[in-house]
């Protein structure tokens, strides 16, 4: 039974707690008297070094599960160092507490809890550290102060910088944000540790841990103490985590990090909506920018102003689009992975939005410089949409110098990504120069003589397939998209493969080419590239079917 006049909250008050109103004492009922200060969480084998006075230790049992004896021989340490109690969880990883930790347990007047199965140490944890502070005046108006100088500055405009800065002073030690996207926020003094581990994402690999509420970890050469809070709501799923690196954490310092989760969850949501809506204004300008709707040079200038895009005088542009051979992925991919070019490539000049059903980029390059940094980043960030390599190309229009002329880059990428598409250019990066001679007949003009060379080859081949009910254009197309490979192409035409080789030489015969001479073959896959650019419209005077590429 737990003393009348105690002071505190004590390991006979254990069973007040909800979560733990099954827990079952199994030994050392003359310890209940013992008050607690803390609580913390046993995972690791060699917890005895970070133990203090006063805390209620809780464990699955996951150290002991292939020697549960082992915790016999802890139970001098433990009650020695003053820990006030342990609490046990079994039928998970150790079935029952073995008969010689529970004897101990009793000599030393150690109170040993059975925790029941469904036990959420994080629930444990917060309940018991809420009910000490209660009944600790001090600490509740000083937990009561904190928040209310963070929510004041939060409430006056601070960003969420200076909102870890005032947290970092206030508990003198290190506090790291990782936000839903594990994009990491360190207050000065994680900055100093950050460089120590020189691993920023081993904060994020924390995330797993966080209903553990006390956690540990390496940085540099120092073991310390890290207490982890989860901001848990419908909107954002934030940890905060503190550092025991100047000194130890308080149980306000634990609850000062709990209690402001509330604040850094609004603060996110409000960054969140903040950006949302400036990115619809970004995603609006460069819309109307690459389209050509924004007429003078004063006019883009103003708009990229407003829009938190400020234009660097003399630097020039190239505009693209992508061209998604396979595996376009879906809109809400598409739009993440703006965001994510959006933060992670602003070093590089790059800007991005969904254009006419598409993916539209802008980059912008110094007067001296070029664009291939750049792009090489794009493509590479660009490749975690991807379903395989060579699934996408970027099809990049030539540079310009003046800010109004940059939708005449965007139209040359539209170009570009047609031609490539008509003519199966597969490289990570076409422009007009990769095209070489495909881009010359796509900009031939609409004239007699191109017309008349290529029905020269076509239209015996329309007018046969047409009487005939062959296939022999489509034969050829596949044929030499496969680079004249007979066995891909009846592959990809479900045919056998002395069909297409039938095929083939049909169409020599009837366009009296002679398959051993290079430039006549040539002459005949320029003219297919010429149909498949500009279809056939008419034969013989009657409308065919147009076969487009």
């Amino acid at each position: 039974m737990a003393n009348d006049n105690k002071i505190g909250f004590t390991c006979g008050d254990i069973p007040l707690i909800p979560e733990l109103k099954e827990a079952v004492l199994l030994a050392g009922a003359g310890g209940l008297h013992r008050p607690i200060t803390r609580v913390n969480v046993m995972e690791v084998p060699d917890v005895i070094d970070w133990v203090r006075p006063g805390e209620f230790l809780i464990t699955s049992g996951f150290p002991f599960r292939d020697n549960p004896d082992a915790i016999s021989d802890m139970i001098p340490a433990l009650a020695a160092r003053g820990v006030a109690a342990l609490g046990v969880k079994t039928r998970r990883f150790i079935d029952r507490i073995p008969e010689r930790a529970l004897r101990a347990a009793e000599e030393l007047g150690f109170p040993i809890f059975e925790l029941p199965a469904s036990t959420a140490f994080s629930d444990v944890v917060r309940d018991i550290m809420e009910r000490v502070l209660v009944q600790e005046a001090r600490e509740l108006s000083l937990l009561q102060s904190r928040f209310q100088k963070l929510s004041q500055q939060l409430l006056h405009g601070a960003g969420i910088e200076e909102f870890l800065q005032a947290l970092d002073g206030m508990l003198n030690n290190p506090v790291i944000l990782v936000d839903d996207h594990d994009r990491v926020l360190l207050s000065p003094q994680a900055e100093v540790a950050a460089k120590r581990i020189g691993d920023d994402m081993t904060w994020s690999r924390l995330r797993g841990d966080s209903a553990l509420g006390v956690s540990f970890m390496t940085v540099g050469d120092r073991r310390i103490r890290v207490y982890v809070s989860a901001v848990n709501d419908q909107y954002t799923n934030c940890l905060i985590l503190l550092l025991e690196w100047n000194q130890e954490h308080s149980v306000v310092d634990q609850l000062t990090i709990d209690r402001v989760g509330i604040l850094v969850g609004l603060e996110m949501m409000n960054a969140s909506a903040r950006k949302e809506v400036e990115a619809k204004y970004i995603d609006q300008f460069l819309q109307d920018w690459l389209t050509g709707r924004i007429v003078t040079t004063e006019d883009v200038k103003i708009r990229a102003e407003a829009c938190g895009c400020p234009l660097e005088e003399g630097h020039g542009f190239h505009a693209g689009t992508i061209r998604w051979v396979s595996g376009k992925p879906g809109l809400k991919q598409l739009q993440q992975a703006v965001k994510r070019i959006r933060v992670r490539l602003a070093g590089h000049r790059i800007q991005a939005t969904l254009l006419e059903g598409g993916f539209a980029f802008l980059v912008a390059v110094a007067p001296q410089g070029n664009a291939r940094r750049a792009v090489d980043a794009l493509i590479a960030e660009l490749g975690a949409l991807a379903d395989a390599e060579g699934s996408f190309s970027l099809c990049i229009g030539n540079r310009v110098d003046r800010v109004d002329h940059v939708h005449q880059s965007y139209q040359q990428a539209k170009k570009i990504l047609h031609i490539s598409a008509i003519c199966d250019v597969r490289e990570p990066c076409i422009d007009y120069v990769r095209l070489g001679v495909f881009r010359l007949l796509y900009m031939l003009p609409d004239a007699e003589e191109v017309r008349e060379y290529r029905d020269r080859y076509i239209v015996p081949l329309l007018e046969y397939d047409k009487k005939n009910g062959t296939a022999l254009l489509d034969t050829l197309k596949t044929y030499f998209k496969h680079n004249r490979n007979v066995k891909k192409t009846a592959a990809e035409m479900f045919t056998h493969y002395n069909t297409v080789n039938y095929r083939v030489e049909r169409i020599y015969d009837l366009l009296e080419i002679n398959a051993e001479v290079g430039d006549e073959i040539l002459q005949l896959q320029l003219a297919v590239k010429l149909q498949e650019m500009r279809p056939v419209e008419e034969t013989s005077g009657e409308k065919s079917l147009t076969l487009s590429g």
